[in-house]
């Protein structure tokens, strides 16, 4: 493990709407049956005033991948305008492509806390989004969780992980012997973005009512960024880049 990597509490809440945990998918802390978790002191600053310190520092590119919903990048962007623009790439697990057809309308992510994501949208620059219409495309065979214990302590740790999620989520995306691995197609992008067809629009997210999370084409003035919004992804060569990754 790194020990050294960073850690900072972020929001304990959406902007403006109560909490909601996906206990069910992930677990009661986020880890699935993880219960061997260190225990460590969080310092007192937040994420959004550390991002904020590290952005007003000359270290040359920054990227940043959010897996979540995206509270703390709009609490960011909100005390921080200037900083909107600062980044590389913002990436993030969002939503799905207008138009497209998915199980749901919304995405958790996004509907946890869509006032947060349309902050996002309408001030980010360097947007680019993975949508579970491309993410439950790329999926990971139930028989291959085991080839991670080859891989150490960590590869250990993502083999116990990787069982409580697969069977969790497995047969979304339409294979019952295999699972989609979302967030892991965010570091992709980065890493890899020419694994993936992109479009770009500006978007909006619906933030009340019963469309609560849909993403949107953004209509009326042209006050949005376009944002780069995965359309498809090559995925044997994403398989092959996530085991070369780990080799």
């Amino acid at each position: 493990m790194r020990q050294h990597a960073r850690v900072w509490a972020g929001a304990s809440r959406p902007l403006f709407y109560p909490l909601i945990k996906a206990a069910a998918i992930h677990g009661g802390h986020g880890l699935g049956l993880l219960t061997d978790i260190p225990k460590q002191r969080l310092p007192e600053d937040r994420a959004w005033t550390e991002l904020a310190a590290l952005a007003h520092q000359d270290v040359g590119p920054m990227h940043l991948i959010s897996t979540g919903p995206l509270t703390n990048l709009a609490l960011l962007f909100l005390a921080h305008p200037d900083l909107a623009t600062r980044w590389t790439s913002i990436t993030c697990m969002f939503g799905a492509l207008p138009g497209t057809h998915v199980d749901r309308f919304e995405e958790f992510n996004v509907y946890l806390d869509p006032h947060a994501a349309d902050v996002v949208l309408r001030y980010g620059e360097n947007v680019q989004l993975i949508g579970i219409n491309v993410a439950h495309r790329a999926l990971l065979p139930l028989k291959d969780v085991q080839r991670f214990r080859q891989y150490g302590r960590i590869g250990q740790l993502l083999f116990e992980l990787m069982t409580f999620y697969g069977t969790k989520s497995q047969g979304e995306g339409g294979d019952p012997e295999a699972f989609p691995i979302d967030d892991v197609l965010t570091i992709a992008a980065v890493d890899a973005p020419d694994l993936f067809q992109w479009v770009e629009l500006p978007l909006a997210v619906v933030r009340e009512g019963p469309l609560r999370g849909t993403v949107v084409v953004a209509q009326g003035p042209a006050d949005r960024p376009l944002c780069k919004i995965a359309s498809s992804i090559d995925v044997d060569a994403f398989l092959n880049w996530l085991w070369q990754s780990f080799a």
